[in-house]
């Protein structure tokens, strides 16, 4: 049987590109651990170096092999757990900022975070809270107004390498109609986001992770980009929406309550799927689960992978 390199170095690096964050997120690697995969890089020249070696071999396939598991498990402990460069020492000079306010009707809320973490909630108050610092003394800005709310990471004409770390806490009126959002630069976001009423809901991840909880929220319209990240969404059942998810070179796994219907069109370049597997069933050109016709709300979703991996799961097993 022949082997063809191509395909089989693509799919180990795309294995093990998925393994890595999946293995960290259910406890099997520590963040520790995974820190240090990026000291693997000299075996992409041992790689390099087997290629040639063993070209006229019945071996040749080995330094492929080699350099498609190294650049998997330091791409891989970058998707889980972020390498934090770029965000500087924490230079042990934190600064805060702290604020609440109301909205007066439809409100705009975007949050761009460059290194660091969010958590974002609802409130059940009516208001807005926010409470934000930076391990660097580089105060995040909080800009708003009756319809606006804008937090931003500090910059100075572009990335700073002593920006230091964010850490925000961030609670949003459950009461609102609100147009989310949310860019998300090498750090780790959480959005629980309970009784929230979205008119639209954007999230773009650039080396992170993302978690994106959706149970019990009113969406209209969903956006998920991800590039270099890894992405989980939780859909909600208690709305009908339309949505878009795309990731590039990272791993996007979406978590579908029972009662949802659901219907996916995709389309993939050098990626891998599992619509069957979850239970889906091919309807034309769109992959659709058992009750999509039936069911109270309805989830239409078009998915774009490009270099990773999508998985759908049934709420019970997500």
């Amino acid at each position: 049987m022949r082997v063809d390199r191509g395909r089989l170095n693509w799919g180990i690096f795309l294995i093990v590109l998925g393994a890595v964050p999946l293995a960290y997120h259910q406890g099997a690697l520590s963040a520790s651990a995974l820190s240090e995969a990026w000291r693997l890089w000299p075996l992409v020249i041992v790689g390099l170096g087997l290629a040639f070696v063993l070209s006229r071999t019945p071996a040749f396939f080995v330094g492929g092999v080699v350099v498609a598991v190294c650049l998997g498990l330091v791409f891989g402990s970058a998707l889980a757990v972020g390498p934090n460069v770029g965000c500087g020492s924490d230079g042990g000079n934190s600064r805060s900022v702290s604020q609440s306010g109301s909205f007066q009707g439809g409100t705009s809320v975007q949050l761009d975070l460059q290194c660091g973490s969010a958590t974002v909630t609802t409130s059940t108050d009516g208001l807005w809270h926010v409470d934000a610092s930076n391990s660097g003394g580089n105060t995040p800005n909080v800009t708003s107004q009756a319809n606006r709310l804008q937090i931003t990471s500090f910059t100075n004409h572009g990335w700073s390498f002593g920006q230091g770390k964010d850490n925000w806490q961030v609670r949003l009126p459950a009461g609102s109609n609100i147009d989310l959002t949310s860019s998300l630069d090498m750090g780790d976001a959480t959005f629980n986001l309970a009784a929230a009423q979205l008119s639209t809901a954007r999230f773009n991840l650039n080396l992170g992770t993302l978690h994106v909880d959706l149970t019990g929220a009113q969406v209209g319209s969903l956006n998920v980009a991800t590039n270099l990240g890894s992405a989980y969404i939780t859909l909600g059942d208690a709305s009908d929406l339309t949505g878009h998810l795309e990731t590039n070179l990272g791993s996007l796994a979406v978590c579908v309550p029972a009662d949802l219907g659901v219907s996916v069109t995709s389309s993939d370049s050098l990626a891998s799927s599992d619509f069957a597997e979850a239970g889906f069933v091919r309807n034309g050109n769109a992959w659709q689960t058992t009750n999509y016709l039936v069911a109270a709300h309805r989830a239409t979703l078009t998915v774009d992978t490009s270099l990773g991996s999508v998985k759908f799961k049934h709420a019970g097993g997500c």
